[in-house]
């Protein structure tokens, strides 16, 4: 029995692509949305892609969000970018603007379109971070962009309280993202030396780790908070 539907940003590799494997695995359909996709959703039944630059804003009204046949249709806003990596006063305005377009405007405008033309039992989530707390010298522009999402769900979850609406924490998660912190300059960056020790060290959360911890939520029938950590669930 079809469990739902599943309309996931970002699957090309990390959370994203390992969400649309264990979905897929679980019984859902699997929309992916990104610039390219994954093996599992192109050699799967229940899998269908969308290629998409989602700081287009066609590309973003184009995105066909069709509900589940049976079981909730779910929204992962998880497509996103570390941004610039560099002071304030070093930043490009291109380089601020795609950060917080990918990061901030894509989601809310498929969130406000989902809201608007699903039907039925939905959830919406989105790919958050403890950066939208904690000031990191050099991320300027993804710390702003992850507070804004994560005041972004909680608003939505006010006027929308009979939807499930999340802002996931993943933690340090072993994707391309980390890579790119990792190779960062030390002087744009410095906390760089934490982020390579704990690659070194193994510490960083593996991506099926989340998606299974997501599946888990989407069918909790305990309360949950709006912005939750996937490590407690």
């Amino acid at each position: 029995m079809l469990r739902g539907r599943l309309i996931i940003t970002g699957v090309s590799s990390g959370i994203g692509k390992a969400l649309a494997e264990a979905s897929l695995e679980a019984g859902y359909e699997v929309l992916g949305v990104g610039r390219r996709s994954c093996d599992a959703i192109e050699s799967h039944a229940r899998g269908q892609f969308f290629q998409a630059d989602l700081t287009d804003p066609k590309a973003l009204e184009a995105i066909p969000l069709l509900p589940a046949a049976s079981g909730p249709t779910i929204l992962i806003n998880n497509a996103g970018t570390i941004g610039p990596i560099a002071s304030t006063a070093e930043v490009e305005h291109e380089e601020m603007a795609y950060c917080m377009h990918l990061n901030v405007v894509a989601p809310m405008r498929l969130t406000a379109r989902f809201l608007q033309e699903i039907e039925g039992e939905k959830q919406v989530y989105f790919t958050g971070s403890g950066a939208a707390n904690y000031p990191i010298e050099g991320w300027a522009a993804y710390c702003a962009s992850k507070a804004a999402v994560h005041q972004y769900a909680e608003v939505v979850a006010k006027e929308h309280p009979g939807v499930r609406i999340h802002a996931f924490r993943p933690g340090k998660v072993d994707t391309p993202m980390q890579a790119v912190i990792r190779e960062s300059s030390s002087t744009a960056f410095a906390d760089k030396s934490h982020f390579v020790e704990a690659f070194e060290q193994g510490e960083l959360v593996q991506p099926q780790f989340v998606a299974q911890k997501l599946l888990k939520v989407f069918v909790s029938k305990t309360e949950i908070p709006v912005i939750f950590s996937t490590s407690n669930v």
